[in-house]
Order: C-alpha cells, then structure tokens, then sequence
C-alpha cells in the first residue's frame, strides 16, 4: 500500500472516531458525571395579618357643674288673733302691725265692722323652726306659742314633737322658765267668771302643773289643735299627754317661748 493511500485511511479513521466520540464539557475532555439534583425543600410562605389599628377618639374633659343647694322653705303655720271685748280691726291692725284692708281680704270680711269678741282672725303664718334644747344633760320641754308646738329633749336629743292649743290673747299662756311640780292622772278643772267665761272640766286625764293652775293635759272636748282654743293651759291630744305624763318626771325643766 502506498504512503499517500496510508494517509488518506489514517483521516479517514480519525474522523470515524471524531463523529462516534460525544464532544467534551470542560477541559481536559472528561464529561462530568451526571449528578442528581436534590429536591428542593419549599420555603413556607409566612402570611402576616396586620393588627388592627384602634383609634380611641380623645374626648373632652367634663364639665362638672355642681348645682347650688336649693334650702326648701320651712314649713310655716297658719297664726291667729282671737278679738277682745269692744276692740275695732282698726285697732288690731294697728297693734299688730298688719294693714287693715289685709285682714279684710285674709278673713273674707264683707264688713269690717263686723267682727266680734272671741273671733279668730287669721293675721299670716309663722314658719316652723326647731328650737336647740339649753340643757343637754337629762330632760326638756320646750314650748312654741306662735307655731302650737312642744317639743320634748333628752341629753340634747330630740324625741317627740307635739301639736297643742295654748292659751287665746284672752287668756294667754305664760312664758319663760318653769318646772313640773305637780301631777294627776285625773283632775277637775274650773275658772273664769261664772255668766262670762266660766267653764268646768271633770276628770281632766293626764295632767301636769307648771305654774299655778297653767298645765299640760289631755283634752276631751276639742280636736282642733295647732289654734289658741284654752283659758292658759297647753291643750294636748290625750294619747300625746298620756306620754308625755309618763315620760316627763317632777322637776322636769319647761321652757315656754313666744
């Protein structure tokens, strides 16, 4: 064979082997070996809820309007002047201060020269105060004439208030300082002028004398309480005087104020 048809074999072979040979990655011509890829692990998705936002609203600061305090009025009582012999309204709005046409229109007087002794004649109202006891060791009574009240204290306490009759401007009830000397369960009673304001009284219950013949009792032949009605005592409903005869000892203190 000759040298020339050598050659022309010799490529030919090579190129044979070039095209059955795969092409080489990387240097050197080694094909690297296949790797298998791992599996990729997910990466969790990390859902983030937003807080709600909450807007408290900044309010104003209170007013605070505290109301004066409103004093009620104090009760008041309806007052009373009972007319003496041969006295004129004239006469009493003078001596009582008080306008004469006011006593008129106050006592629905169609005339005022109409009127008569022994009359009422409503003169206005009194208002009602609680008196403050002087003795505030032991026992005290303590009488209002112009509102018609006792009003009875132990060691400076209040314990009972009472509504009575005290005496007509007749015959008024005595003021100032008095002591209980004398008690009866039942008394008779009598004064005044035999044909002008005599008057006798049996078996008056529950009767305690302050001042001569002025006491506190009971009383059988009227109710009509919180008005002038007696000849100087203080007038009581019975059941009032009954507790009070038997609360109030001998030597209780009174005091009697206009």
């Amino acid at each position: 064979m000759s040298h020339r048809l050598i050659i022309v074999l010799s490529i030919i072979l090579l190129l044979v082997l070039l095209l059955l040979t795969p092409l080489s990655k990387g240097n050197g011509g080694i094909s690297p070996t296949p790797t298998t890829p791992l599996p990729s692990t997910p990466v969790p998705t990390v859902t983030t809820t937003p807080s709600p936002t909450t807007i408290t609203p900044t309010l104003p600061e209170p007013t605070t309007n505290t109301p004066e305090p409103i004093t009620p009025p104090a009760p008041s009582v309806p007052q009373f002047y009972t007319v003496l012999p041969g006295e004129t309204l004239w006469e009493i709005a003078g001596k009582l201060g008080i306008n004469m046409e006011d006593l008129v229109v106050a006592n629905h007087l169609t005339d005022a020269n109409l009127i008569y002794a022994g009359q009422e004649l409503y003169i206005g109202t009194v208002p009602i105060i609680v008196p403050e006891p002087t003795i505030l060791e032991g026992k005290q009574i303590i009488v209002i004439l112009s509102t018609q009240r006792v009003y009875t204290f132990e060691d400076g306490i209040l314990l009972k208030e009472f509504i009575v009759s005290t005496g007509t401007s007749n015959h008024p009830t005595v003021t100032g300082e008095y002591e209980i000397y004398e008690k009866h369960e039942f008394d008779d009673m009598s004064g005044g002028v035999k044909g002008i304001d005599y008057y006798y009284l049996a078996d008056v219950p529950w009767t305690m004398y302050f001042h001569k013949g002025y006491g506190f009792h009971g009383t059988y032949w009227h109710s009509n309480f919180g008005h002038p009605m007696s000849h100087g005592c203080i007038n009581m409903y019975t059941p009032d005087a009954e507790w009070l005869f038997k609360w109030a000892p001998i030597d209780t203190p009174i005091t009697i104020i206009p």
